[in-house]
């Protein structure tokens, strides 16, 4: 009997990385949602597994109508729109894919940095304008700056190891990493928040959305960074208080920030300091730059993710080793 795969969102038809990952012994839906309701609960509840994107909410309600669901495999590194306490009381494993993209994450960060250090931006359009002058406020080497890194994991290890090669130095905090990682890779560790932000000259985020990261770059935070600080972000948007960082950016406490993720992602007039930036506010000239939660993607890591998450889902169903497995969920083998 075929096992039924679900892909609610973002892939079209003919899903054909998946096909050919998946093989004959699997019927795939391609649902084109943009939410749950736009697939009919009978697809939902035929479904033996769930190539699950970041469109829609895997709350109690969705989880209650997986009947047949063994294994839901999020494409991407967050998994915060699927409740895995309540998957795991369904007996549904939750995996994410956590090693695709990497070394584009790393690069958009960098990217976002050069961009303003360099006032790319502010220059691209004085040309424009036909302005020649060189002339700006921001603009500093960055050869023998400390750029501190919150979350050594693979992306923020790969930020590390670029930013070494321009010659900055590196300091981190992450309290839930093992010792050694810093010889390693010839680096700081900072044993406390505090000591990580006195060092800080750039602050780079690479820590996933937990209830313990969420709100974590508030009014005690900024507080405390340095004066002229660079802030970057492209790990989750919630991680960052907007309404505190637009108070520190018009303070000039923080310098500039980039920005790929926001707690509300799209226009929203709940976010003044994103409304001022797409008015082109004169206050923050030069200072901001934001990007539509792009620093993940090349046409590269897309194909990546599909055929790694595909690679996932059939293993597990198969009975395989569960990869990547969020939930502390232990399926038992299949016959």
């Amino acid at each position: 009997m075929k096992k039924n795969i679900l892909i609610p969102d973002v892939v079209v038809p003919p899903a054909q990385i998946e096909h050919d990952v998946l093989g004959d012994k699997y019927n795939i839906t391609v649902g084109e949602a943009q939410e749950a309701g736009d697939i009919p609960e009978e697809i939902w509840k035929q479904s033996h597994g769930i190539l699950a994107f970041h469109l829609i909410d895997y709350n109690a309600e969705l989880l209650s109508k997986l009947e047949n669901c063994q294994v839901i495999v999020r494409l991407g590194v967050g998994y915060d729109n699927i409740d895995l306490g309540e998957a795991r009381c369904r007996n549904i494993a939750v995996c994410n894919v956590p090693d695709y993209g990497t070394e584009e994450v790393a690069d958009h960060t960098l990217g976002l940095l050069l961009a303003l250090v360099r006032s790319i931006p502010g220059y691209q359009q004085a040309i424009k304008n036909r302005n020649w002058a060189r002339n700006d406020n921001i603009t500093f080497r960055l050869s023998g700056k400390t750029i501190g890194i919150i979350g050594l994991g693979r992306i923020g290890m790969a930020v590390a190891i670029r930013c070494k090669s321009f010659g900055m130095n590196i300091v981190f905090y992450d309290p839930y990493l093992d010792d050694g990682y810093d010889k390693a890779l010839g680096i700081t560790r900072a044993d406390t928040l505090e000591d990580f932000l006195e060092q800080s000259d750039i602050i780079s985020i690479h820590a996933p959305s937990t209830k313990e990261t969420r709100g974590m770059v508030g009014s005690d935070f900024l507080s405390k960074v340095r004066d002229g600080c660079i802030l970057i972000n492209t790990a989750r948007g919630d991680i960052i208080n907007l309404d505190e960082l637009y108070k520190i950016m018009k303070l000039g406490k923080v310098k500039a920030c980039g920005l790929d993720v926001l707690p509300i992602e799209g226009h929203s007039s709940e976010q003044q300091l994103v409304v001022d930036y797409e008015n082109d506010a004169q206050w923050l000239k030069d200072r901001l730059i934001i990007t539509p939660h792009v620093a993940y993607y090349s046409a590269e890591a897309y194909t990546e993710l599909r055929y790694k998450a595909a690679k996932q889902i059939k293993g597990a169903i198969d009975g395989q080793e569960i990869k990547n497995c969020v939930n502390n969920f232990n399926a038992p083998s299949q016959s």
